[in-house]
């Protein structure tokens, strides 16, 4: 996709399955259908986002459900973290093009989380939301363990981003491109 405003090139979910082979995928009827995804949030989607994602990607329009987690004040939109939760649920719908996407939102996306885990709302969990893990608190740490481990006892996966800083979290600057040992 090249951009009409910034002259720039996009990556377009017909360029994915050609880069990384999901094309034989899509040929044999493996596209999501019968599949759910719970995407994690923490702001409101903007649906008209996704669904003009969707239209100018040449996806069939699939509206993704929307779970507040019960007990949690709606965020409403927030505009630092809309471009986000855009992203990954454009993108989990964009890959798995036919599959349920259901949005776990919440004032924070690892009470989203906590609530997937616990509902087994979806056998396939993404969260793009991360940090350092020096500024999660050991109990923190241990109760996002736990969560993983019950997570995978009931048969869901939880997948994370593979861009942003991914593995150098801790080093700085805040784009870092490789991580570094500490001791």
């Amino acid at each position: 996709f090249t951009s009409s405003i910034s002259g720039n090139h996009f990556i377009a979910p017909d360029d994915f399955a050609t880069i990384y082979n999901v094309r034989p995928l899509y040929n044999t009827g493996i596209d999501g259908t019968g599949q759910s995804i719970a995407v994690m949030g923490q702001t409101d989607l903007v649906m008209s986002d996704i669904s003009t994602f969707r239209s100018l990607s040449g996806l069939p329009a699939n509206v993704p459900t929307v779970k507040l987690v019960p007990g949690s004040a709606d965020p409403g939109v927030n505009q630092g973290d809309l471009g986000e939760a855009d992203l990954d649920v454009e993108w989990s719908g964009a890959v798995a093009r036919n599959a349920s996407i259901i949005y776990v939102n919440s004032k924070n996306a690892f009470d989203s989380l906590t609530y997937a885990v616990s509902n087994n709302v979806a056998p396939v969990i993404s969260i793009s939301y991360g940090d350092c893990e020096a500024n999660f608190s050991s109990s923190e740490i241990t109760s996002l363990a736990s969560l993983g481990q019950q997570a995978n006892a009931q048969g869901q996966t939880i997948v994370g981003p593979s861009g942003d800083t991914g593995a150098a979290d801790c080093d700085y600057p805040p784009n870092a491109t490789s991580t570094v040992k500490s001791a």
